[in-house]
């Protein structure tokens, strides 16, 4: 089965600038097993498809500004896709075998030159893994001060290609995939955003990381919470609100969650255990279901231990509001709705609760 790039899965579209929108002609190459299926053509709100005929498809529009697009081909359990830097010309991209490679510009060059680099930085990390798996002379512990030492190794190689390749394209498409792989905390992404040109920061996904790292410090421990209503969000087909239960004189550990996570299903025995023991006039739990469908959040429900109230269907609204973008996550308010705690886990919910709890 064909391997899709994995190192930098993001789709983006950038405000128009310069002369406006010029021609551009994709040319792509796929394995004819895919013939008569159709390729499509993804990068922000555009989305696009043509037929696979002997191996090749092409797609022709206009574009103002060389944007990140993604490339799928799919047929019946087969699957091909990649990325490519879309611009004015004629830029390329081959699926054949299990390769991805882009071409017909210099971004597409360079480009194509970070992910193979990185594709080796992750192969000798690979490679030291399934070896160090099967060393039967090491420990327990020696085995895992080794395979940690080797995951230090391997992000600290990504984050200098991913370093590189922002320093060389601080203003365009390449920048924007760079600067989104580096930050990791507010301070990192406003550095980076800082040193970038108008290109990165408008683009689309730029922009809506800078959108989440402000609704983080909007809903950090010590503000008020943040109200939302889901529509037919309730058990019975009603609309509900967060503001049902938070602020009303109680604790309430709310668990942002979806039935196909399953971190979030191994945090449940937690949740059940902490409900059984502090539910009461002094503290409750509300599940939020985000990301998911209705149909499977109620399946889910008959699985596992959940006995306390849910939200269906909230899809991106709260998480968007909260700056979430990795589930589960569990954030406990209090009494009078103040946010007390985020990203709690394992034995830290109870540990917290208890605490709060006991004042």
């Amino acid at each position: 089965m064909k391997k899709t790039i994995l190192y930098v899965a993001i789709a983006t579209m950038f405000a128009a600038c310069g002369n406006g929108a010029k021609n551009y002609t994709l040319t792509g190459k796929v394995d004819t097993l895919y013939n008569g299926s159709y390729a499509h053509l993804s990068y922000g709100e555009v989305n696009d498809s043509v037929q696979v005929v002997d191996g090749s498809f092409v797609f022709e529009g206009r574009i103002d500004t060389p944007v990140l697009a993604r490339v799928m081909v799919t047929k019946e359990k087969e699957r091909a896709g990649g990325m490519v830097v879309l611009e004015a010309g004629a830029p390329e991209i081959s699926l054949v075998g299990d390769e991805v490679i882009c071409g017909g510009s210099p971004l597409n060059d360079a480009y194509n030159t970070y992910n193979k680099k990185m594709e080796e930085v992750y192969n000798v990390y690979r490679d030291a893994y399934m070896s160090l798996r099967g060393n039967k002379e090491l420990s327990d512990e020696e085995r895992d001060a080794e395979m940690e030492k080797r995951g230090e190794e391997f992000s600290a190689g990504r984050r200098a290609l991913n370093t590189e390749l922002f320093a060389a394209n601080t203003n365009n498409a390449l920048g924007a995939v760079a600067l989104l792989q580096l930050a990791r905390d507010n301070e990192q992404f406003d550095s980076l955003y800082n040193a970038a040109g108008e290109i990165v920061r408008a683009d689309s996904r730029v922009v809506k990381e800078k959108q989440r790292y402000e609704n983080l410090a909007k809903t950090a421990a010590g503000k008020m919470f943040t109200d939302f209503t889901i529509e037919h969000g309730a058990a019975d087909g009603s609309s509900v609100s967060l503001s049902d239960y938070v602020g009303r004189g109680k604790y309430v550990l709310v668990d942002f969650w979806a039935s196909w996570c399953g971190p979030c299903r191994g945090e449940m025995p937690n949740l059940a255990e902490v409900y059984k023991k502090y539910k009461g006039e002094k503290f409750e739990i509300v599940g939020v279901a985000v990301w998911d469908e209705r149909a499977d959040t109620e399946k889910a429900m008959k699985e596992l231990p959940i006995t306390w109230p849910v939200i269906y269907d909230a899809q991106e609204l709260p998480t968007d509001i909260y700056g979430i973008n990795g589930i589960p996550q569990i954030i406990l308010f209090g009494p009078d709705g103040t946010i007390v705690a985020r990203d709690l886990r394992g034995e830290k919910i109870g540990e917290k609760v208890g605490e709060c709890l006991s004042k």
